[in-house]
């Protein structure tokens, strides 16, 4: 989540169907070491020799070596060619690195397929539904055949009624007073929570954004938690409430801070106590400059990013309106806080707005390198120092034994930007397939719904009503087909109200133009959409979703007692991805002056 707050709307569940979750810390049994006597199939391609590369083993480099991987572990480490009958893959002198670590992540929809199309093959997630994230965790101690990154999470996250974390509807229990620290932590460690991960902000914050628990109910969950053999880690937005929390005795900072430079007394306090920090660079670059990106990949068609990708890419925290100039505060804490010797770990808080799932990490490590760390650093902060901060003993370390967990890239010792074109991953052993996305569906322009029979819709999956109510929001929507239409027979209804109760409080009808919801519909052909309405009368919104992405892009319509066309341009609707459109949304406004209202909408147009 951002160092603000992170907005995923409603939007995201219903083109996801989930929104969170998470994974990180310590991992207590040791691996297995697999020996070269083992006895693999030679057909089994979790087991081969990889060289001649220059390996850097998380740690430093070695020079130029040999690599043997035997059921998908790493069996043997040489200075000179292995004689074996396994299969032999050039490494044509490229470099080999672990695969990388992102240490900081939210988890949802194909998040853990994502990663390591860019060499990101362990994620640490700080906060998923506890439900959602045990099957995730499975198997990442053995070696399966997977596709997947591994996942390490933290679970429900530890906030305050009606505190961070809270506003997304998803139902998660809180915390109040010191006195219940010890049951909450041992309830979250019981559900497998990796880490306790715990959202603070100090009563002396310059800006609060939300209710948060007092520092001694802080104090009291670090203590819980490490008497529980976890790690504490703790989001803060500020250097106050950073201050508070390492004093608390928090392991880690999972945000850096961008109103202040930070203070000779909180770097002698996180030296002192060995407290690492995920400044998470990317994110808060994306709430401020808004250029990184655009440098760096936004510019590329030969990179593998999806048409929602490149569309969160592009997206920022506009709302918050914070000067560009405050991320330099951020960089400097960041190259201040490494010349000091504390930890920097990379992470991008990937899916926020201005980030994607393995792609960002890359880009996080170029804003790490302009900060000031130097390449060897900006590739431990993905390797070796996560997995050594969080406890995970297989990954980011090239040694015996460890998960064959690999990336080979180019001349990566000389330039971060080859990590945006790797030349192959393994994960396990196994190599990572290129993911090939479905393309959107093609629309015909004209008609795409009409209601001359009761739900008929001519393209696309569908309408139907929506609210906030489906995340325990106090909003209504009720759906009915009606025989008096625009022209002819039959439209759409919705009868609804929009409440407070609910961070993003919705009412209305949802189209969805495509055959899939994550792929969505192609509408660059096309300049306009229209539609037909009347309803109670006063300002409503259409609000278009590209696939994918958690931000609507929004723009005002009015609705009168009489039946209307209403033609808006696809220009009006700056920042969507017209070429991957999966939902649009007719909805009454958040403020609307009078709770209760009905529309009835006909004939869904594209020209």
């Amino acid at each position: 989540m951002s160092s603000k707050t992170l907005l995923i709307t409603f939007g995201s569940v219903l083109t996801l169907g989930v929104f969170f979750s998470l994974l990180p810390t310590p991992e207590t049994a040791t691996a297995p070491v697999a020996t070269t006597t083992a006895s693999p199939e030679i057909s089994d391609p979790a087991s081969f020799v990889l060289g001649p590369v220059q390996l850097f083993d998380g740690e430093k480099w070695l020079g130029q070596r040999y690599l043997e991987v035997r059921q998908g572990r790493i069996s043997q480490i040489s200075e000179h060619p292995i004689k074996t009958d396994l299969p032999q893959i050039e490494g044509e002198g490229r470099s080999l690195l672990p695969g990388l670590i992102d240490a900081h992540v939210h988890t949802y929809a194909d998040a853990l397929e994502l990663a390591p199309q860019y060499g990101v093959t362990t994620v640490l997630d700080m906060f998923m539904s506890a439900q959602l994230m045990k099957p995730l965790q499975a198997g990442r101690d053995e070696t399966p055949s997977q596709q997947r990154a591994d996942l390490y999470s933290a679970g429900t996250l530890i906030t305050a009624p009606k505190g961070h974390g809270t506003e997304y509807g998803m139902p998660i229990p809180t915390i109040k007073t010191p006195e219940q620290a010890d049951a909450f932590v041992a309830a979250r460690v019981a559900e497998g929570s990796d880490f306790i991960k715990i959202v603070y902000e100090s009563n002396k914050a310059p800006r609060k954004f939300f209710p948060s628990i007092d520092e001694a109910t802080l104090t009291a969950v670090i203590k819980a938690a490490h008497q529980q053999g976890k790690l504490a880690v703790v989001h803060i937005s500020d250097q106050q409430s950073a201050l508070e929390a390492v004093r608390a005795g928090a392991d880690g900072l999972v945000h850096g801070f961008i109103e202040s430079r930070v203070q000779q007394k909180l770097l002698d306090l996180m030296k002192a106590q060995n407290v690492f920090i995920i400044p998470t660079l990317a994110v808060h670059e994306a709430m401020t400059v808004r250029q990184h990106n655009a440098k760096y990949v936004l510019n590329r068609n030969d990179l593998k990013l999806s048409a929602n990708q490149r569309h969160n890419l592009k997206q920022g925290f506009t709302q918050f309106n914070i000067p560009p100039a405050l991320f330099e505060n951020l960089l400097y804490n960041t190259r201040v806080m490494h010349q000091h010797g504390i930890r920097i770990l990379a992470g991008t808080d990937a899916p926020n707005p201005g980030t994607a799932h393995g792609i960002s990490l890359p880009l996080e490590m170029l804003l790490l390198q302009q900060a000031g760390l130097s390449i060897d650093e900006v590739l431990k902060s993905a390797t070796s120092l996560p997995a050594s901060s969080f406890g995970l003993k297989q990954v980011g370390l090239l040694k015996v034994g460890a998960k064959a967990d690999l990336l080979l890239v180019g001349d990566v010792q000389n330039d971060l930007t080859t990590l945006f074109t790797p030349e192959k991953i393994w994960k396990n052993g196994v190599r990572i397939n290129p993911i090939i996305s479905a393309a959107a569906s093609k629309v015909t322009a004209g008609l795409l719904a009409d209601f001359a029979q009761s739900h008929k819709t001519i393209q696309g999956l569908g309408i139907s009503a929506s609210s906030d109510s489906m995340m325990q929001g106090q909003s209504s929507a009720k759906m009915s087909w009606i025989a008096e239409g625009f022209q002819s027979t039959g439209a759409i209804r919705v009868d609804g109200a929009i409440k407070p109760g609910f961070s993003y409080p919705w009412s209305g009808l949802t189209y969805l133009p495509g055959k899939s919801m994550e792929q969505g519909a192609d509408l660059t052909a096309f300049t306009h959409v229209s539609f037909a309405v009347r309803g109670t009368p006063g300002s409503y919104q259409l609000q278009l979703f590209s696939a994918g992405s958690m931000l609507p892009v929004v723009a005002d319509f009015n609705v009168s007692n009489d039946w209307q066309i209403i033609n808006m341009p696809l220009s009006q609707f700056a920042g969507a991805e017209l070429s991957a459109i999966s939902m649009l949304l007719w909805s009454a406004p958040a403020n609307a002056p009078q709770p209760e209202y009905f529309l009835e909408l006909d004939e869904i147009k594209i020209n």
